[in-house]
């Protein structure tokens, strides 16, 4: 019912993008096209959806800004649930240098944080807006433009974001390791919509063809959600965030590892699943969704000051990445596991708790195994449907890859946070790419990936020792009765990210070397 709705409501809407924005009357009841000015009188292009009784009162306001190759209308569901439901005044719009907008893409710059307060100043003179009842709701590109807005402008008094970019440059290239699709995809989205500067075509470039872990750097959103969180708390923002633990171009890390730090009202749901394929449903056609759900009942608590028990409701609700029941904390940290530090045998040997004392020392050749950390968007896809994709481990070429095995829980057991490695190696150049792979392996010997990810150092002297050490992405995963934990490490992992370590070279790795998991049960 509520596409056909939608469907109704786009077909019958004015389309007045011809005209000024500050001489179009809005009609309550339907969509209205048409384009507000942003800041510096660059023109963005918008879909207004009103209650029918606009008119007659003052009306909150949510702003819906659009996600990354997507159009202003890409969040009418939720526009729609939010207008009908809770009488909001939904602004969606497309953010400057995007389809029908004028100017460049700043990618979460400066201009993209006043063209919102510029959104909020047109509807406050033009639509009836009650200036103290004012939101902010985005999944994805549109969620990294609501932390940035609502960090910006103080009269945003609650925000929304799904699956956001916490760190735009890190999830372009985690650890000075660029991933083989994520840029990509984002250039191949935006070709025949957006307008990029030369300087954004060129860090693209930079990463893409050249394989420059830090091309995007040095951009202003880089640390996104760490720089707004500050503002955040002293704007006293209500902040609803939202992640799918096995996300493959926006990972959760950043919302998982900042979100203890806000200290106004907040509230964190985390499910298994790929970019937006958790919320995506519940923002773009508005269907019933546990994160839309949640996200448009703690806008109208938070904004209309409705009694609905969402402020009651636990802070931090997570589902296993491999599902199961939801688990419910009052922090992110309460969530955590405490960390167990195993030592690492020699590869050959592959015991994942070993005697810390045994020295040893072992060559790998750089190489592609099936010991590949994610196929994105299908990894993580599976997983939201229980289906998280097995791979034989006793097939992993050892001669390319380390692999470490623990011994079965008997008991099972819960992995619950970051795992951490810290490894001594020995390089033969000065480039080297290590991907870490966490699995959980059944008793046939199969294993299914609880988390991975990469670290990329240059400089290095070769065949001198060398210390790698890095976290893996967060993660919440049961640990059936009988299983065990198997690690693997390799330098080459092409499906999701492009290698330093030169194709064939050695790769030597000697003791001490370590691994800290944070688990349960035995």
């Amino acid at each position: 019912m509520r596409l056909a709705v939608s469907a109704l409501i786009v077909a019958g809407g004015t389309v007045l993008s011809g005209q000024p924005a500050d001489a179009v009357p809005i009609p309550g009841g339907q969509a209205t096209t048409l384009f507000i000015p942003g800041a510096g009188g660059i023109q963005l292009n918008a879909v207004i959806t009103a209650p029918a009784d606009i008119a007659t009162h003052k009306n909150p306001l949510v702003l819906q800004p659009s996600g990354w190759g997507m159009p202003a209308m890409g969040s009418l569901g939720s526009a729609y649930r939010l207008s009908t439901g809770e009488n909001f005044i939904s602004i969606e719009y497309t953010a400057r240098g995007m389809y029908l907008s004028g100017g460049e893409v700043d990618l979460l710059g400066g201009h993209d944080a006043a063209d919102a307060s510029a959104v909020i100043d047109w509807a406050i003179a033009n639509l009836n807006v009650d200036p103290e009842r004012i939101a902010i709701a985005g999944g994805s590109y549109g969620a990294g433009m609501a932390i940035l807005a609502a960090a910006h402008d103080p009269r945003i008094k609650a925000l929304v974001a799904d699956s956001p970019p916490g760190d735009p440059a890190q999830a372009l290239a985690p650890n000075a390791t660029p991933k083989t699709g994520g840029p990509i995809a984002l250039a191949a989205a935006g070709a025949a919509t957006n307008r990029f500067s030369p300087e954004l075509v060129d860090r693209g470039i930079a990463t893409i063809l050249n394989g420059d872990g830090g091309a995007f750097d040095t951009l202003p959103s880089r640390e996104l959600l760490a720089r707004a969180i500050p503002q955040l708390n002293a704007n006293g923002t209500a902040v609803f965030l939202a992640h799918d633990w096995q996300d493959s171009l926006l990972p959760v890390g950043p919302v998982y590892s900042l979100f203890d730090q806000l200290t106004g009202p907040k509230m964190l749901f985390l499910q298994p699943g790929d970019h937006s394929t958790g919320g995506g449903a519940g923002q773009i056609v508005g269907l019933d969704n546990p994160i839309w759900n949640r996200a448009l009942r703690w806008l109208d608590h938070y904004i209309n000051g409705a009694d609905n028990g969402i402020a009651a409701e636990p802070v931090v609700t997570m589902e296993p990445a491999n599902t199961g029941p939801y688990v419910h904390f009052d922090s992110v940290a309460d969530a955590q596991q405490s960390l167990r530090s195993l030592s690492l045998s020699a590869p050959s040997t592959g015991v994942l708790g070993a005697d810390a004392t045994e020295n040893w020392s072992q060559s790998l050749i750089s190489g592609p195994t099936i010991a590949v950390s994610a196929v994105p968007y299908l990894t993580g896809s599976l997983a939201q449907v229980g289906l998280s994709p097995a791979i034989p481990l006793g097939a992993v070429d050892r001669n390319l890859a380390g692999l470490w095995r623990s011994e079965p829980f008997a008991a099972g057991g819960i992995v619950s946070g970051n795992p951490h490695l810290d490894l001594t190696v020995i390089p033969a150049s000065a480039d080297l790419t290590l991907i870490g792979i966490l699995y959980d392996e059944s008793p046939d010997g199969t294993g299914k990936a609880i988390t991975y990810w990469p670290l990329t150092r240059h400089g290095l002297t070769p065949f001198a020792p060398t210390d790698m050490s890095w976290d893996l992405a967060p993660t919440y995963w049961n640990l059936a009765p009988g299983h065990r934990l198997t690690l693997t490490v390799t330098s080459q992992d092409p499906v999701p990210f492009q290698s330093s370590t030169p194709m064939g070279s050695a790769v030597t790795f000697v003791s001490p070397s370590t691994v800290e998991l944070p688990v349960s049960g035995s």
